[in-house]
């Protein structure tokens, strides 16, 4: 059952070897599947690039192979499943071009991180350089594992499993729930509240109750009570649409969240973790990459950085839906 995402991260042009990333051991798991495995032993995707005639360089494409074996497939694995042969998920993944284009990346902002005096030190594998005191994020192993992110969501979604975005800060709110809705995903974009997932009963009770308001308002009910308690209604109506609008035909605990801001969003991973989901997260220099079960390292407070990512897991998400119609 622990299936890696094997790869390789070689320019087209270049037979140079580039450092194994750090030994890192994360944990995923879906129902009650749980997959152990070391990121050392997940080599790179696929860099091609070339020159016009011109002389300049054609940006650079990252190209997932036709993987031997399939972190993905054990992923999304419920207890439920049947499918336990690894040859058949691996026809299943194929070979798919997520065009991660590292020029694009770089006018994004990806690269850029924090201040050097904020930096966490189990970063240090993802950093390239320091300039001008703020640390500098090697796009080489952003793209590597959004590449490696982008095959899971595109396979958990040819699954029918179900996604929640999570990114309450001011600049991720609005992109968050564009995102989401282009994929017809869950989401929370205002305010995580405890327990939103660990206490699930409690959760499912509220969103009964949005439910139920919001049938109440679109039959006029609100108009034939005392104004009083209409306007007690409509305050609650508003406060839950607020924080669980997002999430209001979510009908159990979701399957894989997408977490935009790590250091913001610590509440919502910290109950990832204890309900064993699996977890994609875009972190900064300051953030702890062992948190999350695929970390995508990369500016998470730039809008152009967080648009990018989110797009290019949005595309696989609608990819891998689109695969099974």
């Amino acid at each position: 059952m622990a299936h890696l995402l094997h790869t390789t991260f070689l320019p087209s042009s270049s037979s140079a070897v580039l450092p194994r990333p750090h030994s890192r051991t994360f944990r995923v798991s879906s129902g009650r599947v749980r997959v152990d495995a070391k990121l050392h032993d997940i080599s790179m995707p696929t860099l091609s690039c070339s020159t016009m005639g011109d002389g300049k360089i054609v940006p650079w494409v990252v190209k997932s192979e036709n993987h031997n074996l399939t972190k993905a497939a054990a992923v999304t694995a419920s207890s439920s499943s049947t499918e336990t042969d690894s040859t058949t998920a691996v026809k299943r993944m194929g070979r798919r071009y997520w065009n991660i284009n590292l020029q694009e990346m770089m006018e994004a902002g990806i690269h850029f991180g924090h201040g050097t005096r904020k930096w966490n030190p189990r970063m240090a594998p993802f950093i390239s350089a320091k300039h001008k005191g703020i640390h500098i994020i090697n796009l080489i192993k952003t793209a590597r594992f959004l590449s490696e992110a982008c095959d899971l969501v595109f396979d958990a979604a040819s699954r029918g499993k179900q996604f929640l975005i999570v990114g309450t800060n001011s600049k991720a709110a609005d992109l968050v729930a564009r995102a989401a809705t282009a994929a017809r995903c869950h989401y929370v974009n205002k305010k995580w509240l405890g327990g939103m997932l660990t206490n699930w009963s409690t959760t499912e009770t509220r969103l009964h109750k949005l439910r139920d308001l919001r049938v109440d308002q679109k039959n006029g009910r609100f108009e034939r009570i005392p104004k009083q308690n209409a306007a007690i209604l409509k305050r609650q109506l508003s406060r839950l649409q607020t924080y669980l609008g997002g999430i209001k035909y979510m009908t159990r605990v979701p399957d894989i969240v997408i977490i935009v801001d790590q250091q913001e969003e610590y509440t919502a991973l910290r109950e990832c973790i204890t309900l064993g989901i699996p977890t994609i997260c875009l972190i900064d220099t300051n953030c702890d990459p062992d948190l999350a079960d695929i970390s995508i390292p990369g500016n998470d407070d730039a809008i152009a950085s967080i648009r990018l990512v989110l797009n290019k897991l949005v595309h696989a998400i609608t990819e891998g839906r689109a695969s099974t119609s």
